[in-house]
């Protein structure tokens, strides 16, 4: 019964990825955006991508986005992508990141950016278990950076140390 056992452990380890931890190379994701269509890291290669996964429910997120939305221009002469990657739509009881609330999300921040849906365990790919988070890879398509519930001022301060490099 023992081996049986260390042979469940070791099967769960290989089944469960570690997080992603900077320094990293990270595989290609993909999301669906707010006109149900596929977005993927690779589609923004070459540029800085920033990663930042909320949901509509999360007054933290909300707060979070009426502040970066805005504030995006300051890199519109640079290469950086940023991507909204939602868990879930206005209610935490479940409710899903549909392209409604996908829409209503982009048009309630006037966000000038890609919006997408994002599978509830998003962050946790980077280890981030509470939202707002952020992930940012470099050119190159590395973790540089993350983060729960960075500042906007702080999300920032790390794009242009990765843009400097």
């Amino acid at each position: 019964m023992k081996w049986y056992a260390s042979l469940c452990a070791v099967l769960i380890c290989i089944a469960a990825p570690a997080a992603y931890e900077v320094g990293d190379s990270v595989a290609d994701m993909c999301w669906t955006d707010f006109g149900e269509r596929t977005v993927c890291l690779s589609d923004v290669s070459g540029t800085v991508r920033v990663l930042i996964y909320s949901a509509g429910y999360c007054q933290p997120c909300n707060a979070e986005m009426k502040e970066l939305a805005p504030r995006v221009g300051e890199f519109d002469k640079d290469p950086v992508t940023f991507l909204s990657l939602s868990a879930a739509g206005w209610t935490s009881s479940g409710s899903k990141p549909d392209t409604t609330f996908l829409m209503e999300w982009k048009d309630k921040y006037q966000i000038p950016f890609i919006v997408a849906a994002s599978p509830r365990d998003g962050g946790a790919k980077f280890g981030q278990n509470g939202i707002p988070n952020v992930a940012i890879l470099d050119f190159n398509g590395k973790l540089a950076y993350k983060a729960a519930g960075a500042s906007v001022d702080t999300i920032f301060a790390e794009i242009r140390k990765v843009l400097s490099k």
